[in-house]
Order: structure tokens, then C-alpha cells, then sequence
């Protein structure tokens, strides 16, 4: 009886290190604007805001200060209806202001469905200045439908 007690806690030993494999975090990362030589830098400027909007089930982008801007990109990735999602675009500015409305959901033909159960909501703008520099900004977003 001792030594299937002894075998059975062997097993069990030797199951827990056969079975654990070691985990590695990855490092966090930094996004940064990376100015270029002799671009110049506007310390306090917000090329771009965002705001959820519950009745549209979206999140609304505004872009300011465009007459400093060359061009901008956005990228919005989420976790939607138990998939990854996302949706991204670029603008040549040709005003001072501007707005864009990404849906969380997918329409075709007229016909538009939400996704649901949105998780890990990331809108990433990034401006390129017309001095040369870039600025990124980075949200994360929370819906709470």
C-alpha cells in the first residue's frame, strides 16, 4: 500500500514538471513621436480627441489643427462578437478640422450589425506634421454595451 502511495506522488510530481511550461512577459511598449532633424516642436498641440458614443455604437474621432498636418492615419482594433476586429483609414487634411465615426460593427448592402461583447477597444492616430515630425496617440477605449 506504501509504495502505490509512493508511486501515485511520484506520478503527480513528475505530471506538475512535465505539464508546467515557463511564462515570459512581454515588455510593455512605448509608443513615441520620433521628431526629425530640425522639425520643429509644438509643445501642448492635440492633433486629435476621441469620444464614445453609446446611440451610435461607435467612437467618434476629431481631428484639430490640421493646418499643421500633412496627412493622418488612425487604426481602431477590438475583440468584437469573439473575433478580432478593426477598421483604420488616412486623411489628407484640407481644412482645419475634421471627424471621423467608426462603427463597432459591420454594414453591407445598407444593413448595419453591431458587434457584441467589445473588448480591448485600441484607436492608435498617428499625425505626420508638415515639419516633418510625427506625434502618435494612443487610446483605449472602454464601451459599456
Amino acid at each position: 500500500m506504501k509504495t502505490i502511495r509512493l508511486m501515485f506522488m511520484v506520478i503527480i510530481v513528475l505530471t506538475f514538471f512535465l505539464l508546467s511550461v515557463p511564462v515570459h512577459a512581454a515588455k510593455s511598449r512605448v509608443i513615441k513621436s520620433v521628431p526629425v532633424a530640425r522639425a520643429k516642436v509644438v509643445a501642448g498641440v492635440s492633433y486629435s480627441s476621441a469620444k464614445l458614443s453609446s446611440s451610435s455604437r461607435s467612437v467618434i474621432i476629431t481631428f484639430a489643427n490640421l493646418d499643421k498636418i500633412a496627412k493622418i492615419s488612425y487604426m481602431l482594433s477590438y475583440s468584437g462578437s469573439g473575433q478580432t476586429q478593426g477598421v483604420g483609414g488616412a486623411i489628407t487634411p484640407s481644412g482645419t478640422t475634421d471627424s471621423r465615426d467608426l462603427y463597432f460593427g459591420t454594414c453591407s448592402k445598407g444593413v448595419c450589425t453591431p458587434h457584441s461583447s467589445i473588448k480591448n477597444a485600441a484607436l492608435t492616430v498617428t499625425a505626420t506634421l508638415k515639419s516633418g515630425g510625427t506625434r502618435t496617440k494612443r487610446y483605449t477605449l472602454r464601451p459599456k454595451w
